[in-house]
């Protein structure tokens, strides 16, 4: 059996069953995973409360033919203050649906793990239009889909460009208050 010991940030999770959840996350060292968090619902469930968006955990999973399975996770920041307002929670799911999107399952992309970081520091302390603008460019010229001499006239603009990468319209409306 092959283990899969990483640190990373928890981008989604779906619910299965009653008791199990999928939960992906973009990890430092082996890119953006999705593993399987067997038990996790139950209310005495000791992990649910690490596998929350964008909180930073350390984490073991055991690779199987499938979906690898959580065995271990520790919970290294939540980011509470990024947390605090309704704008800036709508923000944190933004940056979730954004990464889970554009980044490929299985590719180490260590820029855009630390562009996540800075983000959810930056999250409570500055404008959040700015914030989002930034985030959104730095991530689509890390990934490849802009040159970073390009600019952008509005966020109008980027978030059509972003729409037309992913084929879809973004799910998360942003909030500013």
């Amino acid at each position: 059996m092959k283990y899969l010991k990483d640190t990373g940030f928890v981008i989604k999770k779906v619910n299965l069953g009653d008791a199990d959840r999928f939960v992906t996350i973009l990890s430092k060292n082996h890119g953006k995973v999705e593993v399987l968090a067997k038990g996790v619902r139950k209310i005495t469930s000791r992990r649910a409360s690490a596998l929350e968006p964008l909180n930073l955990i350390k984490f073991q999973a055991i690779e199987r033919k499938k979906t690898p399975l959580l065995t271990e996770v520790e919970l290294i920041n939540p980011f509470s203050s990024s947390k605090n307002s309704l704008s800036n929670i709508s923000l944190i799911f933004l940056v979730c649906e954004l990464v889970d999107k554009l980044c490929p399952y299985g590719q180490k992309n260590e820029s855009v793990f630390n562009l996540v970081g800075q983000t959810l520091n930056k999250i409570s302390l500055q404008n959040i239009s700015s914030t989002i603008f930034n985030f959104e460019k730095e991530l689509i010229t890390i990934l490849g889909f802009w040159d970073a001499n390009k600019d952008f006239r509005n966020q109008d603009d980027i978030q059509s460009y972003i729409e037309s990468i992913i084929e879809r319209k973004i799910k998360t409306t942003v909030m500013f208050g």
